[in-house]
């Protein structure tokens, strides 16, 4: 199948990236925990497939041909010596069809790897060109501007919290009270006599 994956460093010039080196995708810094093994074993990517490549004849949709493409990297290595996959072992997680400022269309593919530290992927922070947006985080939030706003303001009009330890209880004050005499009389008390031995 034909693909192009597209290199970031000319891409996105807004971003700077290492100029030693072509940049094919980044490291997503978005919290993807609740995918099993994710962070240890597994590490969320992205990467831009050219979409003038994607023939509606031949596939479905952009998702299929996606995964194609996901499938055929898999099978290239990084070089002669080293056979391991180019990007690490990849599974397509999802992908969509985006516009970028050009005008052209591409196609965002998401999709895990096995290499933390892989030197054709970049990790960086959350760019809005590259990454998605907030409303598209995994546990969007549901609450209005209004309630967010209220709960905020009740947050502020609560009194400051006093550092330290925590006040005691008057059966706690008591009991210490009693600990502390006990000490103090077996102090006044003193040692025991010592008994002389008998012949």
């Amino acid at each position: 199948m034909k693909y192009k994956v597209i290199t970031m460093n000319k891409f996105y010039k807004d971003v700077e990236f290492p100029k030693n080196r072509e940049i094919y995708g980044i490291y997503h810094s978005s919290d993807w925990s609740p995918i099993p093994g994710y962070n240890n074993k597994v590490f969320m990517i992205v990467f831009n497939l050219d979409y003038k490549l994607f023939s509606p004849v031949d596939y479905l949709d952009a998702q299929e041909y996606a995964k194609g493409c996901v499938q055929a990297l898999n099978g290239v290595q990084k070089t002669k010596r080293d056979k391991t996959p180019i990007f690490g072992q990849l599974t397509y997680f999802k992908s969509k069809v985006l516009t970028h400022k050009s005008g052209n269309k591409y196609i965002q593919v998401f999709a895990l790897t096995n290499e933390k530290k892989n030197k054709s992927l970049f990790r960086m922070g959350d760019a809005i060109d590259v990454v998605p947006s907030m409303k598209e985080r995994k546990n969007p939030t549901t609450e209005t501007v209004d309630e967010y706003i209220s709960k905020v303001e009740k947050i502020l009009a609560e009194p400051p919290k006093k550092r330290g330890r925590p006040k005691k209880t008057d059966e706690q004050k008591a009991a210490d009270a009693k600990n502390k005499q006990m000490v103090s009389d077996m102090k006044k008390r003193g040692r025991p006599a010592k008994t002389k031995k008998e012949k």
